[in-house]
C-alpha cells in the first residue's frame, strides 16, 4: 500500500499588518510570509476503512488532539464536501512545529494533507480551488498550501506568490523563541480585540518589502513590522521578559561578530519572537538562548518548490 509523505513547513510573517474591521466581523490585512524548514511531516496511506488521523512527537509519543482542534479532520471534511472522496485513510502527523506559537503549525498540517490527497487520490482539483478549501478551514491555510514567499491580503485568505531566486534564500538566517509562558484560551481572536486604533496599520511596509523582493534584495529585521506587538506584550505574562532575554542574546551574539545588533519582533499572532539574521549571528544568539526555558532553533527559508514537494514510499 503506497503512503504519500510531505512536509509541512512552518510559516513565518515578516509583515503582519492589520489595515482595519470588516463588516463579515474579520480584520483586512496585508502580510509577507515565508516557509521555514522547521517543519511537521504529514504521511497519507489510502485505506478501505474509516479514517484516522494520529498526532505524535518527533520522539514518537502520541499527542492527543481535541477533536473540535483537530483542523486536519475539519480539512477532510471540507474536502470530502467538495469532491467526496473515494476511500478512508490513515493519517499521521509527525509534530515539530511549537503547538500554539504563531508559526502556523496546524494550518500547515491542513495544507499539507490538502496536497497529499489531492495527490494520493488524483482529485481534479486546480490550486485556486484546494486554496478556497483550505479557506474555509483557516486562513493562513492557502498561504500554506501556496508556500514558499508569499503576500497574503484579504483577511489571509487571498495569496499571492512572490519570486525568490534561489542563491537569495542562502544569505539569511532566522532566529526563532518560543517562550514558555501561558497563551490565553482563543489567543488569536483576544490579540484582534487587543488591538487599538495606533495598531493598525496602512500596509506600506508589506508593500516595501514586496519592492525590496522584486530586486532581488533579501529581507532585513528592519523591514519587519507586526500590528500585534504591543498588544502581544500586554496579554501574554512573561512575554516582555522573554523579548529582554532575545534581545540580550542577540546583542551578544553581535558584539562578537562585530555585527549591528537587531530587536526581536513577534512572529503572527505570537508567543513565538524571532530575528532575521546572518547564519553566523542566528547560530550564536540561539546558544546564547539555550539557557532560558521554552524552544529556540535556527532556520533557513524555503523555495515553494521545497515547501510543497510529497514523495511515495
Amino acid at each position: 500500500m503506497t503512503t504519500w509523505i510531505t512536509r509541512a513547513a512552518a510559516k513565518l510573517n515578516l509583515t503582519l499588518e492589520v489595515i482595519g474591521k470588516r463588516d463579515d466581523g474579520f480584520h483586512d490585512l496585508a502580510s509577507i510570509a515565508i516557509s521555514l524548514d522547521l517543519a511537521d511531516e504529514v504521511r497519507l496511506t489510502p485505506t478501505n476503512s474509516a479514517r484516522e488521523i494520529s498526532y505524535r512527537s518527533d520522539a514518537g509519543r502520541p499527542m492527543s488532539i481535541e477533536t473540535d482542534d483537530d483542523i486536519v479532520g475539519r480539512a477532510w471534511d471540507a474536502l470530502d464536501e467538495h469532491v467526496a472522496l473515494p476511500s478512508g485513510a490513515s493519517i499521521e502527523v509527525v509534530k515539530r512545529i511549537p503547538v500554539t506559537a504563531g508559526l502556523g503549525g496546524g494550518s500547515t498540517d491542513a495544507a499539507a494533507f490538502l496536497r497529499l490527497a489531492r495527490a494520493a487520490w488524483r482529485l481534479p482539483l486546480t490550486d485556486e480551488e484546494l486554496c478556497q478549501i483550505g479557506s474555509q478551514v483557516g486562513s493562513d491555510v492557502p498561504a500554506c498550501l501556496v508556500g514558499g514567499t508569499v503576500r497574503m491580503f484579504g483577511r489571509g485568505e487571498r495569496v499571492e506568490p512572490l519570486f525568490i531566486p534561489s542563491g537569495m534564500l542562502d544569505d539569511w538566517s532566522l532566529l526563532l523563541h518560543r517562550p514558555e509562558i501561558p497563551v490565553p484560551a482563543n489567543k488569536t481572536a483576544t490579540m484582534y480585540r487587543s488591538l487599538r486604533s495606533s495598531d493598525l496599520r496602512r500596509g506600506d511596509a508589506t508593500e516595501a518589502l514586496t519592492a525590496s523582493i522584486a530586486t532581488g534584495r533579501p529581507p532585513t529585521q528592519d523591514h519587519c513590522v507586526n500590528s500585534f506587538d504591543r498588544p502581544a506584550r500586554e496579554v501574554m505574562q512573561g512575554l516582555t521578559d522573554a523579548w529582554r532575554r532575545m534581545g540580550a542574546a542577540l546583542a551578544a551574539s553581535a558584539r562578537e561578530l562585530g555585527e549591528e545588533p537587531v530587536v526581536p519582533l513577534l512572529a503572527g499572532a505570537g508567543p513565538t519572537i524571532f530575528a532575521l539574521l546572518s547564519p553566523h549571528a542566528a547560530a550564536g544568539a540561539a546558544r546564547q538562548l539555550q539557557r532560558s526555558s521554552g524552544f529556540t532553533a535556527t532556520a533557513r527559508p524555503l523555495s515553494r518548490s521545497e515547501a510543497t514537494e510529497f514523495w511515495t514510499v
